[in-house]
């Protein structure tokens, strides 16, 4: 999702299945472009969050994710839990929906008008991270491999329903360095105050070319004795502080939203800023979709009482600055217009 690389998704088919669609929903939370917001705990981070659809899920034995950095494990959060509030449910499919939570396997059974939408899994823990069996992660090629194993996908298929689909949603908190969000601010931000700064996420899916060779061999030999999962749909959601203006798309804007702050605030453990645009692009393909990027530029206008505290003390060091440069070099002026003058009265 940035230009040192591509993210990856592919699925498995189980042996003799073949028939298994997908969909990868991509959501970028840019929750650390508004420097003035200090959370609730005050641990600000941006996130990634990866959904998985997944139509026939009883014929997938795994799914797998490809992170081009580094993640450690207790910065994976599963967001199924909160799909237990129905405005969160609704919030993220746009579906009217009404929400059942259940034990056994644990799960959200998520109903459209009387009949079942979908299942969300939720993933088993052990020592207060996300349990291994449910969900691998390992280092490769300097990213990180996600895997849902087939032991979370039999469970989350327990006594489904015949033609249900069932939903893995995951969050990656950005811990160090911003692999996502290039930044460009001017080379005089500190003589203004206040200045444009232009930020870009370039999201890359599947895309050969810049994945690493272990992971493209990955692909090719699950896929070698069966045939790939089909990617019908993937669907890119940023969301952004509202001062941040989207000048430039590589895609055609799907839709663009205020999100709403009531709900969504208790969706991320620090909060949100007040005051957040969602932009959402989407491809549609029911042939398969081989990979898929997006290129989003936006400006962002800064200001504040640390830049403008920052302005002033600048301005005053060279008013300072100035005041003593003047008096030193006065008595050498005066000194040399008092002989000028001297010089031509003779």
């Amino acid at each position: 999702m940035s230009s040192d690389g591509s993210v990856a998704v592919w699925c498995v088919h189980r042996a003799r299945h073949g028939e298994a669609t997908a969909e990868v929903h991509c959501n970028y939370w840019r929750v650390a472009g508004d420097a003035d917001f200090k959370g609730k705990n005050g641990r600000v981070r941006d996130f990634l969050e990866l959904g998985v659809w997944l139509s026939e899920p009883a014929q997938v034995a795994k799914v797998n994710i490809f992170l081009p950095f580094s993640l450690p494990l207790t910065a994976i959060e599963d967001c199924a839990p909160y799909f237990a509030r129905v405005e969160i449910a609704q919030g993220i499919f746009n579906e009217p929906l009404t929400c059942n939570s259940r034990r056994g396997p644990q799960c959200v059974e998520l109903i459209k008008e009387g009949t079942p939408f979908c299942r969300v899994h939720i993933f088993m823990t052990k020592n207060g991270a996300l349990d291994e069996k449910q969900l691998a992660v390992s280092e490769n090629s300097g990213g990180t491999l996600l895997t849902i194993t087939r032991q979370a996908i039999d469970e989350v298929c327990t006594n489904l329903a015949a033609g249900s689909p069932v939903y893995f949603r995951l969050r990656m908190y950005i811990e160090n360095k911003e692999p996502f969000v290039r930044t460009i601010t001017p080379r005089d931000r500190l003589f203004q105050s206040g200045f444009d700064e232009v930020e870009y996420v370039d999201l890359r899916l599947n895309e050969a070319r810049t994945l690493p060779n272990r992971v493209e061999n990955l692909m090719l030999a699950d896929a070698a004795d069966r045939p790939p999962v089909t990617l019908t749909r993937v669907a890119f959601l940023t969301a952004v502080p509202v001062l941040a203006d989207v000048t430039l798309s590589s895609r055609l804007l799907h839709k663009s939203r205020l999100l709403e702050h009531n709900f969504w605030n208790d969706y991320v453990p620090s909060g949100i800023p007040d005051g957040m645009m969602v932009y959402h692009w989407r491809e549609i393909d029911p042939a398969g979709i081989k990979d898929f990027s997006a290129f989003v530029k936006m400006q962002t206008r800064r200001t504040g009482r640390q830049i403008l505290k920052n302005y002033l003390i600048i301005a005053f060091a060279f008013g300072v600055l100035g005041n003593l440069t003047a008096s030193a070099i006065e008595p050498s002026l005066t000194s040399a217009l008092s002989f000028l003058a001297s010089s031509f009265g003779k």
